[in-house]
C-alpha cells in the first residue's frame, strides 16, 4: 500500500503511524506543489517536518493531474490503483482520484474524513478494514467447469472487445456505445475502488483448461446490497454461462455473507436475463421506473435468502405470519443467558393489536418473539444491531429489506 500525502496537510502527530506504516513494508510519498516542491528540496533535511520519517519519494500534483487525465502508465500510478492513498484536500485531486481509482482521505469530500486532529492510523484501519475479499468460485470438477476468478490487468483488452460490441450495449444498463477505448482500464480501476471501499465484488467468468489463468468471457459482480449484474461476450452467448455463474454467486451471497436477498434488474425487452434471474430461483416484482441514467423502466425480480427453522416452530409461526397486522417478520440470532438463541422480530402496523400483549416474550419452543411498531423499520431502536444478519420471513413491499440493507451498509458508519 502506498500513501500520497499532500504536504499542506501534514501534522506532527502523523509521525508515529507513518514510522509503523513504513515499518510494515508500506510506502508513503510527500505530494508538493512545484513551488513548494523547490522550497523543499532546497531546505536541509534535517529540519522539514518529517524528517524523523522522510518519504520514500516526492510527487508533484501536476504530475499526478497529468498521469490521470492522460491516462498514462506513468512511474507514480500502481499497478493496482485501489492500493494507493490520497490524502489531500484538493476537491479537483480527490475527484480524479476516485475516477482513477485510487482511495481517498481529507477533511471534506474524500471517501473518509480526515481532519487534522485525528489519528491517522485509526482513520487508515477504518479504511482498510473496509476492503473485500474476492474468492474463486468454481463448479464442481468437470471437462467445462466454469470459474469465477478475480478481474486482472490483462482482462482489459477482452473487455475492450466484447463491450464494443452493439449487443451488449443494447441490452445492458451502463454499457455505452460505441465504447471508448479507455473504458475498460476505467471500469477495472473502479471495480478495483468499489471492493476496497467494501461497495462489491465482480468476477470474470473463465472456463480453464490448463494451469493458467484463462481468458475473460464476461463479468458478474454482486454489490453489496445484493444486486447482481453481468453480462457475456457475444460469442459466449446462450452456453448457459451467466445461469451457471449466477447460481455461483447466489450461494456465496447466501451461504457466505448471508445476504438477505438477491436483486437484479434488466430492460424489459431482454428476456435472455429475465430467463437468467427465473432460472436462478428469482420471482419478478414487476416494473418500475429507472433512473435518469437508464430511461424508461426497468423489470425488477428479487429472491429472499429463506433460513431453514426446526420443524416444530411451523405451525405456530405460519399462524403469527398469516395475520394482516404482521407486515415485517424477522429471524436472527439473540444472545441470551445460556448462549445464543433464535428470535423472531414482528413489525406490525399502529396502533399495535390487542393480541400483542398477549405474546410470550421469553418465546415458545426455544424462540424469543419481540414485537416492534412499523415505525421503527425508518427510526431503528436500541436492539436494531441484532437485527443485522437477519432474514425475512415475510416483507411489506421491500420494508424489511430496506431496513436490513441499511444496517449492513458500509457507508452507514461513515454518515
Amino acid at each position: 500500500m502506498e500513501l500520497l500525502i499532500e504536504g499542506g496537510l501534514w501534522q506532527p502527530h502523523w509521525q508515529g503511524a507513518l514510522q509503523a506504516w513504513q515499518a510494515q513494508g508500506h510506502r508513503w510519498q510527500l505530494l508538493q506543489s512545484r513551488r513548494t516542491g523547490r522550497g523543499t528540496e532546497a531546505a536541509p533535511p534535517a529540519l522539514s517536518p518529517w524528517a524523523a520519517c522522510p518519504p520514500d519519494g516526492i510527487l508533484f500534483a501536476s504530475d499526478l493531474l497529468a498521469a490521470w487525465l492522460d491516462g498514462d502508465a506513468a512511474p507514480v500510478m500502481a499497478a493496482d490503483l485501489s492500493h494507493q492513498i490520497l490524502i489531500s484536500a484538493s476537491s479537483a485531486l480527490l475527484t480524479l482520484a476516485k475516477e482513477s481509482g485510487l482511495l481517498t482521505l481529507g477533511p471534506v469530500g474524500a471517501d473518509l474524513m480526515l481532519g487534522p486532529d485525528d489519528d491517522l492510523a485509526e482513520v487508515l484501519q477504518r479504511l482498510l478494514a473496509r476492503r473485500l475479499s474476492i474468492p474463486l468460485l468454481r463448479e464442481s470438477a468437470g471437462s467445462e467447469a466454469l470459474v469465477l476468478r478475480p478481474l486482472r490487468p490483462e482482462d482489459e483488452a477482452e473487455i475492450l472487445h466484447y463491450c464494443a460490441d452493439a449487443v451488449i450495449a443494447r441490452y445492458t444498463l451502463h454499457i455505452p456505445h460505441p465504447y471508448p477505448p479507455e473504458a475498460a482500464r476505467d471500469w477495472l480501476a473502479l471495480s478495483g475502488r468499489k471492493a476496497a471501499l467494501g461497495l462489491g465484488r465482480a468476477w470474470a467468468l473463465s472456463l480453464p483448461c490448463g494451469p493458467e489463468p484463462a481468458p475473460l468471457l464476461g463479468v458478474i459482480s454482486l454489490h453489496w446490497n445484493g444486486e447482481l449484474a453481468w453480462w457475456v461476450g457475444v460469442p459466449w452467448q446462450g452456453r448457459g454461462l451467466a445461469t451457471r455463474a449466477a447460481s455461483l454467486v447466489k450461494s456465496f451471497a447466501f451461504e457466505q455473507l448471508h445476504l438477505p436477498a438477491l436483486t437484479a434488474r434488466h430492460m424489459p425487452d431482454n428476456l435472455a436475463s429475465g430467463r437468467v434471474m427465473a432460472k436462478t430461483g428469482m420471482h419478478h416484482c414487476g416494473t418500475r421506473a429507472g433512473t435518469d441514467e437508464q430511461e424508461g423502466e426497468l423489470s425488477h425480480w428479487r429472491l429472499d435468502n429463506r433460513p431453514v427453522l426446526p420443524e416444530e416452530m411451523g405451525d405456530e409461526l405460519a399462524m403469527l405470519l398469516a395475520r394482516e397486522e404482521v407486515a415485517v417478520a424477522i429471524v436472527h440470532d439473540e444472545a441470551g443467558s445460556a448462549g445464543p438463541c433464535l428470535a423472531l422480530a414482528l413489525f406490525v402496523t399502529e396502533p399495535l393489536p390487542a393480541w400483542v400483549a398477549g405474546l410470550d416474550a421469553a418465546g415458545r419452543r426455544g424462540m424469543a418473539l419481540r414485537c416492534h411498531p412499523l415505525a421503527w423499520l425508518a427510526a431503528p431502536g436500541p436492539l436494531s444491531w441484532t437485527h443485522r444478519q437477519g432474514y425475512l420471513l415475510k416483507d411489506r413491499g421491500a420494508l424489511g429489506l430496506d431496513y436490513l440493507l441499511g444496517l449492513r451498509d458500509p457507508r452507514r458508519a461513515e454518515g
